[in-house]
């Protein structure tokens, strides 16, 4: 079914998924439209590419990873894709001709190149530049263009549109424009979009797409592939799988760091959002203010270990196994399930949540980071 030369093998992470994007390849009825949505981590953007190097393979497989085509949907350098991403706006005016690498500037321009090359290397990393909150009206104009141009390559174009909800950001006119490209696609062209937050594309949008949904990668495929591939101890990589919960990226970013750094950083977290002290608050609130500044993805970090700390808690209470209580934790998970006997811990994990999601809206952190400490002494008492 997936060569040998395939980076990544999606029968492998998402069985039930592949099988039925194989049905519609052999089916020979490609919708023009998709929408690949799930949670974070699932491996959306992963098949995606395989998908598209599928629709072009010259071989004898569904890809068999060794043909012209294959190899350049490996390296993502195929005159037949066409990825879409969020990206920064260093020129704050620009018309409708503007090309999109002079709108975010020869260093983004730079970091977006290398950023592609190591996507083809290995398909879970994520494309993640600075300040890149929207998808530019700019790329689907430009996207426009291709996309009419005669091709000698057979095979089907294929634009992949990475964290799609993006489209709907500002006034929305990228989403508007691509919608005008999905209501007239060109013959033997496919648009691919992918979301971890589908409620927020247009509804007029996902109309217009199959909807195929990823859920959470399965513990044991994790673990088995930070033992195979990242060359993680087993003992290891499991706890790092647990805690993941079915999410690749989570898991890599774990695995980066040693069980002893990860639970000191939960301890730490979790003793500043309990203590009620004033000087604590101010220390905590400051740290994670030049944190979300410097490293967004270290901030999201600890409070994902903060979360966790929730998570496991729950399950403690419910007397279901917990990776903490088995690497140590066991007594002080006893002792904050016993001094917090009522807790809200399902709400006060959602107000981590919403903490989390507001990097991507420009919140003022001190006083978003000030509400979340005030909402988690609350929960913690158990109030509704």
């Amino acid at each position: 079914m997936v060569g040998k030369k395939m980076k990544y093998n999606p029968e492998h992470f998402q069985p039930n998924v592949w099988q039925r994007i194989t049905k519609i390849i052999s089916s020979n009825r490609i919708g023009s439209a998709y929408l690949f949505s799930g949670p974070e981590g699932t491996g959306k953007e992963a098949a995606a590419l395989a998908f598209s190097a599928a629709l072009n393979c010259q071989g004898n497989e569904i890809i068999c990873g060794s043909c012209s085509s294959c190899v350049r949907f490996s390296s993502l350098q195929h005159e037949h894709l066409h990825v879409i991403i969020p990206l920064p706006r260093k020129k704050a005016n620009f018309d409708k001709d503007t090309d999109v690498l002079s709108i975010i500037g020869d260093d983004n321009a730079a970091l977006l190149t290398d950023l592609l090359q190591k996507k083809g290397t290995d398909p879970f990393q994520k494309i993640n530049i600075p300040r890149a909150k929207r998808i530019l009206i700019n790329s689907i104009r430009e996207l426009r263009k291709k996309l009419y141009l005669k091709s000698v390559e057979s095979g089907y174009k294929m634009v992949l549109i990475f964290d799609a909800h993006c489209l709907s950001d500002g006034d929305g006119a990228s989403a508007n424009a691509l919608l005008k490209l999905l209501e007239e696609p060109p013959k033997k062209t496919t648009v691919i979009l992918v979301t971890d937050h589908k409620s927020m594309l247009l509804s007029t949008i996902q109309s217009r797409c199959q909807q195929i949904d990823f859920p959470p990668i399965s513990h044991d495929i994790v673990s088995t592939y930070l033992t195979e591939d990242r060359g993680i101890h087993s003992g290891e990589a499991e706890f790092y799988a647990n805690l993941a919960d079915g999410n690749i990226h989570k898991a890599r970013f774990l695995a980066d760091r040693t069980v002893a750094e990860i639970l000191k950083t939960m301890k730490d977290q979790v003793e500043a959002v309990v203590n009620s002290n004033s000087d604590g608050w101010r220390s905590y609130i400051n740290n994670m203010s030049r944190m979300v500044r410097s490293d967004p993805n270290n901030f999201k970090f600890h409070l994902f270990l903060l979360q966790t700390w929730f998570q496991q808690s729950v399950r403690f209470r419910q007397n279901i196994s917990s990776p903490l209580a088995q690497n140590g934790f066991g007594e002080a998970l006893k002792t904050f399930t016993t001094s917090y006997p009522q807790a809200n811990l399902t709400t006060a994990n959602s107000v981590i949540e919403t903490t989390i999601a507001s990097i991507d809206r420009n919140f003022y952190m001190p006083l978003t980071l000030t509400n979340m400490l005030i909402d988690i002494q609350h929960y913690l008492k158990g109030k509704a």
